[in-house]
């Protein structure tokens, strides 16, 4: 999209202060279940935060019941930081969620059981 943008720029309406790429960095996400490829081009493209990881449970054209190995499989080549991004803390930012309150709630869980 950036290269159709900077080549006719002049005929786009509205005029972009920003180029498309860094709107969907900004504001856009991805759903993938396996998707090697993609993976590879979030990490060259630095667009890790915009991918959320799903496996489609209970459907068994997804990942699910084997989501364990496909996780394995697509992320070995990645950072944990950028798994945990992937697997749960990008929807939890997209979705607002307060993520320290609810690692709180699940340490107090763990320790009590």
């Amino acid at each position: 999209m950036d290269e159709g943008y900077i080549k006719h720029h002049m005929w786009a309406q509205p005029k972009l202060k920003m180029l498309p790429s860094e709107y969907f960095r900004a504001h856009g996400a991805v759903a993938f279940q396996e998707d090697r490829a993609g993976l590879a081009l979030a990490v060259q493209f630095n667009l890790v935060d915009n991918f959320l990881w799903s496996n489609d449970y209970p459907h068994h054209e997804g990942s699910w019941p084997h989501s364990a190995e496909a996780i394995e499989r697509q992320m070995g080549q990645l950072s944990d930081q950028q798994r945990a991004r992937i697997l749960g803390l990008n929807a939890a930012r997209f979705f607002k969620f307060d993520i320290d309150s609810l690692l709180k709630r699940r340490t107090a869980a763990i320790s009590t059981n």
